[in-house]
């Protein structure tokens, strides 16, 4: 019985070291675990950080070198989720490549609003044309409203869109922040556009060419030309034709006509006096 005891006894110092290492063991597994909890949440933020930063170059997509303000928020453009989302639809060609984003997202916000992109009942339907020759001539820009403050940045922006009859058409007028300065529909006319600058010489009220006073847009069809001016008595845009060169020859030689014709009329009669004194 007693050397029983003094078995007993000459184990029992082991039973510590067993717990120290059970210890041990569970300090580790805490351990692993922690450091496995804060690399889970150092990858989340990574990924997180990296959707963000490739969010903000997909919504710019074509324009690498996109002015900053170009990706903050205006009340005239649209979301740059709704801009990625509808922008294959309205820019079909290449030729609207270069077009900013700011234009792009006011654009896309008066498709957006006008049911352009999803019909609805019988409203009229418009697109850019699909037609590469004319691409290049349905947008223009220019200080259009003669302001002070127009830089490269905040010109405003003139652009066509084709009715979805095939033979009539809208133009547009915008700020940089997509405000909308001006709309009109031609009826049964497909024109193209383009800029002038303040100063350049148009007709305005008479058939005589005056300096422009501010840039503005020329719309030319098949058989006609208009000067689209700011008004800045009544903040409207008004048209001008613009003659032709073979129209003001037409308009000139008529004025001298009848002048021609009385000419030969007292130099026959003159004649026929002369004669009959003779006689």
């Amino acid at each position: 019985m007693k050397r029983e005891v003094e078995e007993i006894a000459a184990e029992q110092p082991a039973q510590p070291n067993k717990k120290k290492r059970v210890y041990i063991i569970i300090g580790v597994v805490l351990l692993v675990i922690l450091a496995g909890g804060g690399y889970y949440n150092y990858s989340q933020r990574q990924a997180f950080d990296g959707l963000q930063v490739d969010s903000a170059a997909t919504a710019a997509v074509g324009f690498d070198n996109a002015d900053p303000k170009d990706l903050e928020d205006a009340d005239g453009w649209s979301s740059l989720e709704n801009y990625q989302h509808w922008n294959n639809a309205i820019f079909t060609l290449p030729e609207y490549d270069n077009i900013p984003l700011r234009y792009r997202r006011g654009i896309t916000k008066i498709f957006m609003g006008n049911n352009y992109l999803e019909p609805v009942d019988d409203k009229p339907i418009y697109k850019f044309t699909r037609i590469k020759d004319r691409a290049k001539s349905v947008f223009c820009y220019g200080n259009f409203t003669d302001r002070n403050d127009s830089d490269s940045w905040n010109k405003e922006m003139a652009f066509l869109v084709e009715k979805n009859d095939y033979q009539s058409s809208a133009i547009w007028i915008i700020s940089a922040k997509g405000d909308i300065l001006f709309w009109k529909e031609y009826s049964s006319e497909l024109p193209l556009i383009n800029s002038f600058k303040k100063g350049q010489k148009i007709f305005m009220d008479e058939m005589k060419l005056v300096p422009a006073p501010a840039d503005g847009i020329i719309v030319k069809n098949k058989n006609s030309k208009y000067a689209l001016i700011y008004n800045k008595s009544s903040k409207t845009f008004d048209s001008y034709y613009q003659y032709s060169d073979s129209e003001i020859q037409e308009a000139t030689t008529s004025e001298e006509e009848p002048y021609v014709e009385e000419l030969e009329d007292v130099t026959i009669d003159s004649a026929r006096t002369n004669t009959g004194t003779k006689e």
